[in-house]
């Protein structure tokens, strides 16, 4: 994952200043696609080393190519970042001083139709970040049952109609499988209604699809409550996100963890806890006008960052 397909990196600069490696000795870039964001970071201080992550081979050699001047500077894992805290912790890195992820998709998957991540080129239905991983997006088009289709429709694409989709693809592969990006996306806005507006029928679906075949919020959720560990004292945790279900998850972890005390639902009293976080941003950070204007793909970008106390 990287930044929403974009070779250009959302928000560089405010995730410089926010991550702040002035300083640092050792900052994770958990989404290293092109290497963007670890380029600036090695840049931004002549002492500072970076740990990338990224699942996707393709982009990991890509990137490595490109940070081939910082070869002493990069440790490089093909690995999930929500493995994250015990691949550090095995290699001697923890605690660490800094962590960025960007939940976007790189440039490089959404062009490649074989990936299967756009429905604007017509390519397998795959939406693997890891090739080595076994669920498709195929397989749970063509085998997850309807209760479940609409489960993750509805969770993870925040689709109105979920049940509508579900219970319509179920009828359609009993004499057909679905096979294509196009032949799903075309499927899906028949369904609901045809195209009405500037974003397509079929978008939350696809979104969804992707989340469950790579497990992306159950990945978030884990390296967020990992972070809490691996970061030092005044480290500092940045996360681009770029659809509300994954903004809402890191804005609610940021709070809950920065908050003096909690109100018991069952009972009068209140338990007092140490907050582990503090807030950095109140509020997201958004592109401004003239990001978008060159990036037209940035425009739903938010920053949120959070300190460890």
């Amino acid at each position: 994952m990287s930044s929403q397909y974009s070779h250009n990196p959302v928000l560089l600069a405010e995730v410089i200043e926010a991550i702040g490696p002035a300083g640092k000795k050792m900052v994770v870039d958990g989404t290293l696609g092109l290497g963007g964001y670890t380029r600036a970071i090695l840049e931004s201080d002549q002492q500072v080393r970076v740990a990338a992550f990224d699942l996707d081979r393709e982009n990991m050699l890509a990137a490595r190519k490109k940070l081939s001047g910082f070869v002493n500077r990069v440790v490089y894992y093909q690995a999930n970042f929500a493995e994250m805290k015990e691949l550090l912790g095995a290699d001697g890195f923890l605690p660490v001083d800094g962590i960025m992820l960007d939940l976007g998709l790189a440039s490089t998957q959404v062009d490649d139709p074989s990936r299967g991540f756009s429905f604007q080129r017509d390519g397998d239905l795959d939406m693997r970040f890891d090739h080595g991983q076994p669920l498709t997006a195929r397989e749970v088009v063509n085998s997850y049952t309807v209760d479940h289709l609409t489960k993750i429709f509805r969770e993870f694409g925040e689709e109105r109609k979920a049940r509508k989709v579900a219970l319509a693809i179920a009828e359609r592969r009993r004499s057909r499988p679905f096979e294509r990006t196009v032949e799903l996306a075309d499927f899906v806005a028949e369904v609901l209604g045809g195209r009405k507006g500037r974003i397509h029928p079929a978008t939350k679906v696809f979104q969804a699809l992707r989340i469950e075949v790579n497990g992306e919020m159950d990945s978030l959720a884990r390296v967020l409550v990992d972070s809490l560990d691996m970061l030092d004292s005044s480290g500092r945790i940045a996360v681009v996100s770029y659809h509300s279900l994954e903004d809402r998850l890191v804005k609610n972890f940021f709070r809950g963890h920065s908050r003096q005390y909690v109100n018991l639902p069952d009972s009068l009293t209140t338990t007092y806890l140490d907050p582990k976080l503090k807030m950095i941003t109140k509020k997201a950070i958004v592109p401004t006008a003239a990001e978008v204007a060159g990036n037209p793909r940035a425009r739903s970008a938010k920053l949120r960052v959070a300190e460890k106390i």
